[in-house]
């Protein structure tokens, strides 16, 4: 992987050009995060194997890496080098997990669990559902760009979800098909260690601390559309808030 970024970033450089060097550089390994041969987490070439395996000085190098870490593309790690930066950015007043990470790439479901279950005396609380009642469980494993990312649970009323063994994608797409609307969406966020089998299926080591958001969603009408919790991986997301302070 790492000669074929190197090639084709070099494929790109070209000396006669009026566009400085670097800006070249910074636009190849741009590319290159755009094709996918980087992604969040990837060590790039050391400077100088960059500066010996495409022709330019060391100088042209760090200056192309500078700019990339003056746009937060890139992070510099202590003892390792220079690693691309691309967070999952989640914007807790944004909307539905899937649209905004379709946005930003690829978007997948490891699906557990999509059944009816009856409802227990906690989760009717949360759910203003009596308990016994039948509701939707769904629990997946969200992956970006084929990377595990996250777990969620979610537990909805049977009326916002009937049949969730149909479910394939985005639950909140599905219910603008019917005609469901979020109107206000409570959320907790904590620090959460994982089990041995969640760390597992994040494909992190055990004892990386997580963070753990709860979700209550509920529509105008004051009916709960949906109560349950999304483990996240740490070294991936980035949560974004929007305050409004004043009239």
């Amino acid at each position: 992987m790492e000669q074929q970024l190197l090639s084709q970033v070099k494929d790109k450089l070209d000396f006669d050009s009026s566009v400085p060097l670097y800006i070249q550089l910074k636009q190849g390994i741009e590319q290159a995060i755009v094709d996918k041969l980087l992604v969040h987490g990837s060590m790039l070439p050391s400077e100088r194997k960059l500066s010996l395996a495409l022709g330019v000085s060391r100088v042209t190098v760090v200056k192309a890496l500078a700019e990339l870490l003056e746009q937060g593309m890139v992070v510099k790690k202590q003892g390792k080098g220079t690693m691309v930066n691309l967070p999952i950015h989640y914007n807790l007043s944004g909307g539905g997990f899937s649209a905004q990470l379709q946005q930003q790439g690829a978007v997948a479901n490891r699906w557990l669990v999509r059944e009816l279950v009856a409802c227990n005396d906690e989760l009717g609380l949360h759910l203003a559902t009596e308990s016994g009642e039948t509701i939707a469980k769904i629990k997946r494993v969200r992956l970006a760009d084929d990377v595990p990312v996250s777990i969620e649970t979610m537990y909805i009323p049977e009326q916002f979800l009937p049949r969730p063994d149909l479910l394939e994608g985005s639950l909140y797409a599905y219910w603008r098909e019917q005609g469901i609307e979020p109107h206000t969406q409570d959320y907790s966020l904590s620090v959460y260690e994982p089990t041995e089998e969640e760390a597992r299926m994040l494909e992190i080591p055990h004892g990386l601390p997580l963070m753990k958001i709860i979700l209550k969603s509920v529509d105008k009408a004051g009916r709960v559309l949906e109560y349950g919790s999304a483990i996240c991986r740490s070294d991936y997301y980035k949560f974004d808030f929007k305050v409004q302070v004043g009239n």
